[in-house]
């Protein structure tokens, strides 16, 4: 049965899908279909012409086998092509090859030298595909990439980009862009208004039209792919909604209560040392859907004399938790820490026999703000309005990035200590202890549990 490709290809990239422009960048938003189109792309000029690899690359060797090996093998099927018949896929090395001897190449930015020994001198490489462009480190590192795998052709040869924008203007990959645009370079934008509604299914649309009106302007960033820019207030603070302690059941109330119940316990530490505090959050969910921080334990030992030692954090945050899990009559879920975190960890296993779950915290510090804005994007998370919680709500409010940072594209939230005002001393009755200085320690406490629930949040499929 003939294909048409025009049906399996979103109707934006008709007019260039077929371009041999040797470079070639995709940019746009969330379910663009950027990545299918260039699944497909591949293998359709492999089954035109001979002598025609291909290498494919991403920042991590480790994401490959799960993204764009995934993404080929889909569109072979799409075209009609199956496994071990028109086309063999192993894995050890990632390596596709077609019935005509034309072979796929999977590479990691960090090991993409490793292949060169493996690829026959009589067949250039063709084309290369760089995606999700914005985890890359540097142009530079782009360029040496290319320069590697473009030897030896006389004829034709292609480079694919794909990427959506990063928010920051200043960020290297929009920079690239621009400069991209004036020498020429074929470049086309895309959004998930293009592409049939039946290939992205109603949730994703659903979705898509809830945040755009909760946050527009986050809307126009995830899903259209515009550059937004970054202000220096990190978070949207209308995003942290109150909820009344008196809407919530405890061990105080009858069973009959209407009030909303505790379904179970998460727990999440950012560990200090001899300036920095030591926060653990306590959050619930809560029978109608949503999450709540329900209290909160906070000691500073900043400008203490008598600092508390590993011991003590690991008695304070057991008893903590032993309390938190009668008074919401919750069993607890999940309990993380700072992956960075070892002292108390270890103290915490030695007094208790429980293993604290260390966070991977990820490649950077902008992934983990991200996702927990995507998080407090959904609305679904309140925080209980009370003295311990205060901290919280002061941290998130004057959370912003580092002078300077944004406009060097490297973002970096700004960590220093700021003395609380004296009419604003902060009082902690877990900890029993006052602090005088805030920074951003319950904010990072906040995205290490983000981080580690992202398919409890429905934040990842």
């Amino acid at each position: 049965m003939a294909i048409s490709l025009k049906e399996i290809i979103a109707p934006h990239f008709h007019g260039t899908f077929n371009s041999k422009a040797p470079h070639q960048i995709d940019k746009g938003g969330r379910g663009s279909a950027k990545t299918s189109k260039n699944a497909l792309k591949i293998p359709i000029h492999q089954l035109e012409e001979l002598n025609c690899p291909a290498v494919i690359i991403k920042r991590y060797q480790n994401t490959l086998r799960d993204s764009v090996y995934a993404e080929i093998k889909r569109g072979l099927s799409r075209l009609g092509l199956r496994e071990g018949v028109n086309y063999i896929a192993n894995l050890s090395p990632l390596r596709i090859t077609l019935h005509n001897g034309n072979k796929v190449y999977f590479a990691g930015g960090d090991d993409y030298e490793k292949i060169k020994g493996t690829i026959d001198e009589n067949s250039p490489i063709k084309i290369v595909w760089f995606e999700e462009l914005t985890e890359f480190d540097s142009e530079e590192d782009i360029e040496q990439i290319i320069a590697t795998f473009s030897r030896g052709n006389d004829d034709w040869f292609i480079v694919l980009y794909s990427y959506n924008p990063p928010k920051n203007k200043y960020h290297w990959v929009n920079k690239w862009a621009e400069k991209k645009k004036k020498e020429g370079y074929l470049i086309t934008n895309s959004d998930y208004r293009g592409v049939p509604a039946e290939w992205l299914g109603r949730r994703f649309i659903e979705e898509a039209e809830r945040l755009q009106k909760y946050d527009e302007k986050r809307y126009n960033w995830i899903y259209l792919g515009e550059v937004i820019g970054m202000e220096g207030s990190i978070y949207n603070f209308d995003h942290v909604n109150l909820l009344e302690e008196k809407k919530v059941m405890t061990n105080a109330d009858d069973l009959t209560s209407d009030k909303l119940r505790v379904r179970y316990l998460d727990f999440a530490i950012d560990g200090g040392h001899q300036t920095s505090a030591t926060v653990c959050g306590c959050l619930g969910y809560l029978s109608n859907g949503t999450w709540c921080l329900l209290d909160s334990y906070y000691y500073s030992p900043k400008e203490k004399t008598n600092k508390k030692a590993p011991s003590e954090l690991s008695t304070a945050i057991f008893d903590f938790q032993l309390e938190m899990s009668r008074k919401w009559r919750a069993e607890i879920d999940d309990e993380v820490i700072d992956s960075a975190e070892g002292a108390l960890r270890n103290q915490y296993f030695k007094d208790y026999g429980k293993r604290l779950t260390p966070v991977n915290k990820g490649k950077n510090k902008q992934e983990l703000i991200e996702y927990s804005i995507d998080f407090l994007s959904t609305g679904n998370f309140f925080v209980l309005d009370n003295k311990n919680n205060s901290m919280f709500l002061k941290e998130m409010k004057n959370y912003t990035y580092k002078e300077g940072s944004i406009e060097k594209g490297k973002p970096e939230p700004d960590k220093r200590e700021t003395e609380l005002k004296s009419d604003d001393v902060y009082y902690n009755t877990h900890s029993r202890e006052y602090s005088y200085y805030f920074a951003d320690h319950t904010c990072d406490m906040f995205q290490y549990w983000v981080k580690n629930n992202l398919r409890k949040l429905n934040l990842k499929a």
